[in-house]
């Protein structure tokens, strides 16, 4: 997209935030950053070496507009305000590219960004995406799931605006879980403490046993693997240690192409 399509829904998202006009600025500034100096991220050529690569604006991945996402929360807990707003609007710049479908070669690249930027921002995808937002990093996930690039100019627009608003709202809002949250994070330690743990043990301890009865070390060798994977087995709550490190970030992801 052109600057005038991130200015202008990084004004949109500023105002649904009731931002303070300082903090409006530097998410404008951060939205069209990439434009101006570009990014460049660590990732691994064919040898396996690493090499620090300009990141492409149409198609930065998934991963690495994530990386920003959970590097803004972070400063957003730590109270820098001027870093949030300044990571989320490099992350809100390349969600906004990757709406358009600019084809093989970027054949259609000048051409649909010119179109796009006749458009007005829709505030009816603003408010979806407001209404929509929840503070989670599984909410990060499904959004960035459904982004993909659109032909039409309309619809590119939509989505740019629609996801860059529920991605602020989930970054920006509620710096602290639910009680809910709080409660079900609380319990699914405990259920792992009382009923995994002593599963994983008892059935190491057992192969073990039998290991050393029967003469056979590979059995001794495979009790603590198994233990590992029973350990893996609670789903749950790995899914909640990771809500809980959305309101507790001790890092942010590291960032590669």
């Amino acid at each position: 997209m052109k600057w005038k399509s991130h200015l202008e829904i990084a004004n949109a998202v500023a105002e649904r935030l009731d931002l303070p006009k300082e903090m409006s600025e530097v998410l404008r500034q951060g939205s069209i950053q990439p434009d101006r100096e570009g990014d460049k991220a660590i990732t691994r050529d064919g040898r396996g070496l690493l090499r620090r690569r300009r990141v492409r604006h149409h198609r930065a991945t998934k991963r690495f507009i994530k990386s920003l996402l959970w590097k803004a929360r972070a400063a957003y807990l730590e109270d820098r305000e001027e870093d949030a707003m300044w990571c989320l609007g490099r992350a809100l710049h390349y969600v906004q590219d990757r709406s358009v479908a600019v084809g093989p070669f970027n054949w259609f690249h000048d051409a649909r960004e010119a179109e796009i930027g006749l458009r007005r921002v829709p505030l009816y995808a603003v408010r979806i995406g407001e209404e929509a937002a929840v503070p989670s990093p599984l909410f990060i996930d499904l959004c960035l799931r459904q982004l993909s690039p659109k032909k039409g100019s309309s619809s590119a627009m939509n989505q740019a605006s629609m996801i860059s608003t529920a991605l602020a709202f989930a970054v920006l809002l509620d710096p602290y879980p639910s009680r809910e949250l709080a409660m079900q994070i609380k319990m699914s330690e405990r259920r792992h403490r009382k009923v995994f743990m002593p599963l994983a043990v008892g059935a190491a301890a057992i192969l073990a046993s039998v290991g050393v009865w029967l003469g056979q070390p590979i059995l001794v060798a495979s009790s603590i693997p198994t233990a590992v994977v029973i350990l893996s087995l609670d789903s749950k709550r790995r899914m909640l240690r990771r809500e809980k490190e959305w309101f507790s970030p001790r890092r942010a992801p590291s960032i590669s192409i």
